[in-house]
């Protein structure tokens, strides 16, 4: 059998639902921890006198090192196995998360973000990896887009503590607090299985081999025109994802809003995007990958249309929430990536391209904020959301350069140069 065999039938279903908790936990820390420090840095910013470029630059720094992470654990949990990578990353984030409540100044405060993020950006692809290679094939794309709904349940866990919580407790009490919760994910993770397509891959002496080089192999003329697809593909997700929801509390404050207010937006945005991560996850298995991804880009593009001609009008009457819903719906185009992307390369260099793309392109993401920090305060939030608009509609044509690649069994890295026939 094949090294490099996707998904296998010898996960019992215990297996395979220890595998998607231990994932799904993961995930919600991951964009727990990024919206809660979107409403964070706003007490931050007046205990440290921070501007507004210096709060750009703690989402800077988050994102950046979530790339970092999400490329070192990637390459380490292709050597070491999806398992440990994922025990390790989540103690270092929930260490650094602790550690932040005692940051004595603004450095300081970056320093164990960036460390927190290394921890975090672990997760991502090696938690979506770990699940698309223990799924049965007809029900991959279903469980890969459901673990995506871990986002939004962090996103609603960080509007309801940092919008409620941390106006009584404080933002360093409420750091402080955050780290516990890991806890329980170390206890999931050490319940979770080791995918048997990589410990196969790694008993096969000649590809175990390959593991300790999968950038060589993921930079062959073989694999790096997909890989540079799925990073293309990831940075359009992700720069209009980030660009208009990293300041959507700041603006809301700016506007008048109380941070509880704030963080109903937060909730209201993980309402919708639940919606459109479960829609996603059906439309997967139904429609395909590719109609998945293009559809849901398109309607957060359709929508931002919508928000950019009639901002100030619906601003005043409150309709603006009717395009809003839509648009986060809409942004799911990600719900795709985890099956599509682990569908296009082998176990041995798995983890490695797929994490690699995603969390290269969530480490570039850095820039949106930067952006969004320099157009708020001189031109509003408008131009912001005309970006990200931009950026879906692109994703959502792109979407269909991806080639059909529904195998169970891909096929192994020496194998024949011929492209599988239905990859097309």
């Amino acid at each position: 059998m094949s090294s490099s065999t996707l998904s296998e039938p010898d996960h019992t279903p215990a297996e395979r639902r220890s595998a998607f908790l231990g994932a799904t936990v993961g995930w919600i820390f991951d964009y727990y921890e990024v919206f809660l420090m979107s409403l964070l840095v706003i007490p931050i910013a007046k205990e440290f006198g921070l501007n507004t470029g210096q709060v750009s630059m703690i989402f800077a720094v988050q994102l950046l090192f979530l790339g970092i992470g999400g490329v070192g654990f990637g390459m380490l949990a292709d050597r070491f196995g999806r398992k440990r990578i994922l025990f390790w990353t989540i103690v270092l984030f929930g260490v650094a998360t602790f550690a932040r409540a005692f940051a004595p100044n603004f450095p300081m405060l970056l320093v164990l973000t960036a460390i927190a993020g290394l921890g975090i950006g672990g997760e991502y692809g090696v938690g979506q990896t770990l699940v698309a290679e223990v799924m049965p094939a007809r029900r991959r794309g279903w469980y890969s887009g459901l673990l995506y709904g871990g986002i939004y349940l962090g996103i609603m866990l960080g509007a309801v503590v940092g919008g409620y919580v941390a106006p009584e407790v404080g933002w360093r009490v409420t750091f402080a607090i955050s780290g516990f919760p890991v806890l329980f994910a170390v206890f999931v993770r050490l319940k979770s299985p080791e995918s048997k397509a990589w410990q196969r891959a790694r008993e096969d002496g000649k590809r175990a081999a390959r593991t300790t080089r999968p950038v060589r192999t993921i930079v062959s003329r073989r694999f790096l025109p997909r890989f540079l697809l799925c990073l293309f593909a990831a940075i359009l997700q992700f720069f209009a994802y980030y660009g208009i929801a990293t300041f959507l509390p700041t603006y809301l404050v700016d506007q008048g809003f109380s941070m509880s207010k704030a963080s109903w937006w937060l909730f209201f945005t993980g309402i919708a995007g639940l919606v459109g991560c479960v829609w996603g996850a059906y439309s997967n298995d139904r429609f395909g990958r590719r109609a998945t991804l293009s559809m849901l880009a398109a309607t957060a593009g359709l929508a931002g249309v919508v928000l950019v001609l009639g901002w100030n009008q619906m601003l005043d009457n409150g309709l603006i929430l009717i395009p809003f819903f839509f648009f986060f719906v809409g942004s799911n185009g990600a719900v795709a990536f985890g099956v599509l992307f682990s569908e296009m390369f082998p176990a041995e260099i798995r983890t490695t391209a797929v994490s690699s793309a995603l969390q290269i392109a969530r480490g570039l993401s850095l820039f949106p904020p930067l952006i969004a920090g320099f157009l708020l305060p001189r031109f509003g939030y408008e131009p912001v959301v005309l970006l990200s608009t931009a950026e879906f509609l692109l994703l959502a044509i792109v979407a269909w350069a991806f080639r059909r690649h529904y195998e169970t069994d891909l096929v192994p890295t020496d194998a024949a140069r011929h492209v599988p026939t239905d990859w097309r």
